[in-house]
């Protein structure tokens, strides 16, 4: 009797224990919700996958957490609207575990490739649940929806597990107990090594032992290999670094705590920030980039990857911003900073219809900005719009007359729009008379840029005289190629005259190059005047003009020297006739018993 009163004790006593457990549900709670497919047919697969992980984690972990069954589900999707069986992204998934009140929710990926099933689950902690995790698993031949959601929920349940020793590290932590904390994350470990959780715990007990931050650090990327996309990890991550004074590091860790967080700006921005800081200013504009990709209205981030690529001249980028700036408000016109700062961006990569379209605008707006005016003229001769570009440089030049270099401009748009019609000279070579006035209405034309490149030539800037000098030779050539060197004589004596050598070792660099082409080209427009001058001074019988002569055909004979780099075969052949000139001027010599020479 005594041992049936015994066992009749002991099953009151079990069954009130039950009654006692059933009565008090664990605190924690979880939504395990299905998972984005990258294929839309694939989507009936990932609801059956997590009902069944659902509901197998209900099971093996009810004493533990509460696991929000399939009808509370239903009913919370259908309050906001939504079917019971639908994906969420991730911030429906957020906001649908905020509203059921829970410590921490799943989402993921789910990719089926031929017979193989492959999940990706992320489990966020929302209420100091210590869950926190990311893994994947993966089922075959056959996959089927039971198989992985097997899979899910014993994995689920062995971080609940884990989970569990993690908060009671925390406990024991807060009570100074570090001991026991270290005790019990070493649990967590044993169960799920690199749990997040476990990890953030202990480094808080190194921080509050005082070990360091090295010993802190180690433990934040534990937890981050525990969950590569943890936030948490990353930001701790971060911080230790830049205690550390590693802003590279510090920047890498953060990078990674937004590859978890990418709807997070404010990181974003902050990233840019340190980037551009650091100088590493294309990294900082792909982080914006990336941003504005679903986001291209964003004026903040669009106003600071502007300033980002004008500070790192990432000019291309700088002026895509400014083009889409004055699309968007085209009052940005009337500011003539920024219509200067975009004409830079477009000069920078050489885009001359973006020059031209702000060129436009800045006189349009500033009819009396001389700079402006040049900057359409510019961009009208890179077009090969010559005319246009003359008549802008004209207008620059009216509203600042002292401008040399606009001066410069419309002489070299005078010059280089000149052109010598072949076919027409060609057709007029049996007709002398004709063929000369049709040469001398070019060689006015040409004639026309001497006022502008005068002001040039008088200017005591070194590089001005130089840029006049390649103006002035490009002049000669054009009218010694037109046969018109008795034209091109004084184009060419005044480029040489102006890059005279000024010490002996001036003989390299751009002023020797003009030099010597102008040199070739006085050789040639005077070879074909000596004739007419051996004539006039033979005539004369005076030896003053006879010397002259000798005189001259030195500085002929010097310039063809200068210039035979240019065409050696031509000066060779010119230098063979001059010595003719030489052999006459010993007859001449004799017969007019010059003594002077």
């Amino acid at each position: 009797m005594r041992i049936l009163r015994l066992v009749a004790a002991l099953v009151c006593i079990t069954t009130a224990a039950r009654a006692q457990i059933a009565s008090q549900q664990p605190s924690i709670k979880v939504v395990v919700l299905p998972l984005v497919v990258k294929t839309p047919a694939d989507s009936t697969l990932s609801i059956a996958v997590m009902d069944v992980g659902r509901e197998k984690l209900g099971g093996m972990a009810r004493y533990k957490v509460q696991v929000i069954p399939k009808p509370k589900l239903c009913e919370a999707l259908k309050a906001s609207d939504y079917p019971c069986d639908v994906l969420l992204d991730e911030t429906q998934a957020n906001q649908l575990a905020r509203f059921l009140n829970v410590n921490a929710y799943t989402t993921g990926t789910l990719e089926r490739t031929g017979n193989t099933i492959t999940a990706t689950i992320r489990v966020r902690d929302i209420g100091s649940s210590g869950l926190a995790a990311l893994f994947s698993v993966s089922s075959g031949n056959p996959g089927t929806a039971a198989a992985v959601g097997e899979q899910i929920a014993q994995r689920l349940n062995t971080i609940v597990r884990a989970g569990e020793q993690a908060r009671e590290c925390n406990d024991q932590r807060s009570k100074s107990q570090f001991a026991r904390a270290l005790d019990a994350a070493r649990k967590a470990l044993a169960i799920e090594p690199n749990l997040p959780a476990a990890q953030f715990c202990i480094a808080t007990v190194y921080e509050a032992q005082h070990m360091g931050v090295d010993s802190e650090l180690a433990a934040y990327q534990r937890a981050a290999k525990g969950d590569s996309l943890n936030a948490t990890a990353w930001e701790n991550i971060a911080h230790r670094y830049q205690q550390k004074g590693d802003t590279l590091k510090a920047i890498d860790a953060l990078t990674h705590e937004l590859a978890g967080e990418p709807q997070n700006v404010q990181l974003r921005l902050g990233i840019a920030e340190l980037l551009r800081q650091q100088k590493q200013y294309a990294r900082a504009k792909a982080i914006l980039d990336d941003w504005l990709v679903k986001n291209p209205s964003d004026q903040r981030v669009v106003e600071f990857r502007q300033r980002i690529c004008i500070e790192g001249e990432l000019w291309r980028c700088a002026l895509d911003g400014f083009v889409a700036t004055i699309q968007n408000d085209s009052s940005k016109g009337a500011d003539s900073a920024f219509v200067k700062a975009a004409l830079g961006a477009a000069q920078q990569v050489a885009d001359t219809q973006q020059q031209l379209v702000f060129s436009r605008v800045g006189v349009r707006h500033f009819p009396k900005s001389a700079v402006f005016w040049k900057s359409l003229g510019s961009a009208f001769d890179m077009k090969g719009q010559k005319d246009s570009s003359l008549w802008a440089y004209k207008q620059s030049l009216a509203i600042d007359p002292a401008d040399v270099q606009s001066a410069l401009l419309v002489a070299k748009a005078l010059v280089d729009g000149a052109t010598f019609d072949t076919a027409q000279a060609t057709k007029l070579k049996s007709d002398t008379a004709a063929l000369h006035r049709f040469r001398t209405t070019f060689a006015d034309q040409l004639d026309s840029a001497k006022t502008y490149l005068g002001r040039a030539a008088a200017s005591p800037d070194t590089n001005v005289q130089v840029n006049a000098a390649a103006i002035m030779r490009t002049a000669g050539e054009k009218l010694v190629r037109a046969g018109a060197g008795d034209r091109a004589a004084w184009w060419l004596h005044q480029t040489l005259a102006l890059l005279k050598s000024r010490t002996p070792s001036d003989t390299v660099g751009v002023r020797q190059a003009i030099r010597a082409n102008a040199s070739f080209w006085f050789g040639l427009a005077s070879m074909s005047s000596l004739p007419a001058e051996y004539t006039a001074m033979t005539k004369s019988k005076n030896c003053s003009e006879a010397k002259a002569f000798i005189d001259r055909l030195e500085e002929v004979r010097s310039a063809l020297t200068t210039g035979r780099a240019v065409h050696p075969p031509t000066v060779d052949n010119m230098l063979q006739s001059l010595a003719k000139f030489d052999a006459a001027m010993t007859s001449v010599k004799k017969a007019f018993k010059c003594r002077n020479f």
